[in-house]
């Protein structure tokens, strides 16, 4: 199974520096193309290069994906560890009492 990385457009609107109204503009002229969920435009990695003229790679793709999955796992991991402080302050006060 092939994974694609895709960009909300708020997130296109951070990498391409204007506002999400534009982007949304540039979706419906068809200067961009992007694919419709729910509420939510979805806009492919590879849609967003060739709007900025970028070349890209498989190569680049897969590290991009891979970074993706690292950053959402980090952040699920600080999650966990805000939790056990949180965990450890209350048996603290506890052990304290």
């Amino acid at each position: 199974m092939s994974k694609t990385l895709v960009y909300k457009v708020v997130e296109v609107a951070e990498i391409i520096n204007k506002p999400p109204a534009t982007v949304r503009n540039e979706i419906r002229k068809g200067k961009l193309k992007a694919i419709k969920s729910g509420t939510e435009y979805l806009i492919e990695k590879l849609e967003v290069d060739r709007y900025l003229g970028i070349t890209t790679n498989d190569e680049n793709i897969k590290k991009d994906l891979e970074i993706s999955e690292l950053k959402g796992k980090i952040k699920y991991l600080e999650t966990q560890i805000q939790a056990f402080k949180s965990v450890a302050s209350s048996l603290n006060n506890i052990i304290g009492i």
